[in-house]
Parts: structure tokens; sequence; C-alpha cells
């Protein structure tokens, strides 16, 4: 079983390690906090932060990403066109019934749409539903309550059922600039001093360090989850178990 103080020394806090899957595939990129949230195929950028739902599935998360309670991401599809949208035409989903366990089906499962990818600095609101073949882009923002079934563009404001477009964060100009930087592949000290809370300026900083080489990468660090337990953890038992062996 996952060990909640050994995570948090990794960079990831978790309050409930019961709410990572047994059958998970993580990718965390510390740190990285997941509170009341449920997941089970993930990659996951620094510093970003959930507050509650259900992932399934999803490509990636990135960096910077403020993700409110209510999430719900990369969910299963039914089948639209069949004669019926019930999975019991190409699974068993009642193994434990006779009827179903019987049941010789003759069509194959529909094929899904991708995982869904959500970029970086991404903010969020309560009660989204995300779902699959859709990419979110950097710096935008999801309404509280949204449904996204269709992509949403980098620094773009969505809002709705279907979500639709309401406005972008900044000019045309401004977002360019921004997705030029990449502000979020620098470290913290790097960024340190600079104005956020004037948009102009900002970039204008950025842009100077960045052109005088004042700007560091972030080294990718990771902490990989598979089946539920610990990458490391799988590796050294598979050590221990050769090392018997050899005895």
């Amino acid at each position: 079983m996952l060990d909640k103080e050994k995570l948090l020394k990794k960079g990831l806090w978790v309050d409930d390690v019961n709410n990572i899957a047994k059958d998970c595939n993580l990718f965390i990129e510390p740190p990285v906090r997941l509170l009341d949230t449920s997941v089970r195929n993930a990659r996951i950028g620094a510093y970003t932060f959930l507050r509650g739902g259900y992932i399934q599935n999803v490509r990636s998360i990135g960096r910077f990403c403020s993700i409110a309670k209510g999430l719900l991401v990369g969910m299963g599809e039914h089948p639209l066109s069949y004669l019926s949208t019930h999975p019991f035409q190409y699974e068993s989903v009642f193994p434990f019934w006779k009827e179903s366990k019987d049941f010789n089906s003759t069509v194959e499962k529909e094929q899904m749409k991708s995982s869904p990818v959500i970029g970086n600095d991404v903010w969020i609101g309560a009660n989204v539903t995300i779902l699959r073949g859709v990419t979110i882009g950097d710096g935008a923002v999801i309404a509280a309550g949204a449904v996204v079934n269709k992509d949403v563009q980098p620094y773009e404001i969505v809002g709705g059922v279907p979500a639709k477009h309401i406005r972008y964060r900044f000019d045309e100009e401004t977002r360019k600039k921004l997705l030029e930087i990449q502000w979020w592949n620098y470290t913290l000290d790097s960024l340190e001093g600079i104005e956020f809370n004037n948009i102009t300026t900002a970039i204008k900083q950025l842009e100077e360090r960045k052109e005088k080489g004042l700007l560091k990468k972030r080294k990718l660090k990771k902490v990989l989850i598979v089946n539920g337990k610990l990458k490391e953890d799988i590796e050294k038992k598979s050590v221990n178990a050769s090392e018997k062996e050899s005895l």
C-alpha cells in the first residue's frame, strides 16, 4: 500500500492514498497536490493542485494548473450508433450473473476518442466535465459547471453546457508573447521579482531576463506510481527477489 508520508517527502500531497486506483499509471512532476481526487491514469505537472474530482484518463495536465472541486475528466464513452448505448453488446458488465456471463458478443467495442490534454496555467472552476478528445490550451479558464466537448484555445475563457467562448484573457499580441516565453518552464527563483500584477511589465521583464540568460529551465523530476505502487518500490522488490534467487 502507498505511504502518504513517503509520497509527501517526494513532493506529492494526497489526503487519502485510497483515491489512487490500484490499476493506476501515474507520472507526477513534484510538487503536486491531489486533495479528495480519485485518479487512475494521468501525467501531472509541477505546482498543479486539484481540490476534488475524478480523473479516469488524461494524457497530461500541465504545470501551475488550479483545479477546483468536482472535476470529471476522460470518462468512458457509449456508442450512439449501435442498437443500444449499453455495453452488454460488447462486454460483460455483470459477470456474476449467468445469463450475462454466457452471452456471446458478436461486436467489438467502439473505438473511443483520445484522452484529454490540459495545458499549463489552466484554471478550471468547480464541477467541470471534460470529455475525451479535447485539448485545453495553455492559460485557458473553464468556468464552473461547464461541459467541455471541444478544444479550448490558449488563454481562452469558456463556460456553459456545452462550453462556449466568452472572451480571451489578453489581446492577441500578448497571448503570442506569453506562448513564446512559456514562463512555466522556468524555476521559481528565475521568476522572483517579476511584477505579476502588470502583464505588460511582466512580459517585458521576462523577455529581458530570457535575453540575458537569467531564466533557468526547470529540471524534470518524477514520481512514478504503477498499479498502486511506487516505481522505486517495485524495482527494489525485483532486486531483492533476484538476490534471493542467486543465493
